[in-house]
């Protein structure tokens, strides 16, 4: 038997496969010849070390799972300021509706403008809110909050530099846009320090030195 085919039927045997030659020829081989007893006695000891290695390695699922449920809710200050100035904007964006949704009345508009305003001044107070309160959730408003304060802070210029509106009146529109910023600071990725998950071996926890 030539030793190719020997250390092929060896390496079958020892990983559970079917070989093509076993019996007294792969024996007899083994016993006369001395670099495939190395060879088998070599890869014995590896398959040896690996079944040792899966089975004392220590199952980390739990541990795993923890670090990342606190990571999930370790508490953020930076995180923390930017809801809380979310909720604050969108107090102060409630206040400008209430006149125009209820009253009807904005800068001299018609009643029936002043109340869609309102209206959407009240829809983005409440965007802001839920914004503050599931930032994870809250993604697809960016794009509209940008594209609405980005529009109205434009056309407030024009009108401003055409003698349409009063700048001081118009810069009620601020507030879009500190929650536009706010909102992107809160979405934005940050590098935070991942948590350090201490891996204890087999053998310490079962007192063994």
């Amino acid at each position: 038997m030539e030793c190719s085919k020997a250390r092929e039927a060896m390496s079958a045997v020892l990983d559970g496969e079917p070989a093509a030659a076993t019996g007294a020829a792969l024996t007899a081989h083994v016993r006369t010849c001395a670099a495939c007893r190395r060879f088998l006695d070599g890869a014995r000891a590896l398959a040896a070390l690996t079944h040792a290695a899966h089975t004392d390695a220590p199952d980390l699922t739990a541990d795993v799972l923890a670090a990342a449920r606190t990571e999930r809710h370790r508490p953020d200050p930076w995180t923390s300021t930017l809801r809380l100035g979310l909720v604050a904007v969108a107090i102060a964006q409630l206040a400008l509706a209430v006149p125009a949704l209820v009253y009807g009345s904005d800068e001299g508009a018609p009643v029936h403008v002043a109340h869609e305003v309102g209206a959407w001044d009240l829809a983005l107070a409440i965007a802001f809110v839920f914004a503050a309160w599931r930032p994870l959730r809250a993604v697809g408003l960016l794009p509209f909050a940008a594209a609405l304060s980005g529009g109205l802070i434009l056309t407030a210029i024009i009108d401003v530099a055409h003698g349409r509106a009063v700048a001081l009146t118009e810069t009620t529109h601020l507030l879009e846009l500190v929650g536009t910023a706010l909102l992107y600071l809160l979405m934005a990725p940050r590098a935070r320090p991942r948590p350090v998950l201490r891996v204890v071996p087999a053998t310490s926890r079962s007192g063994v030195v």
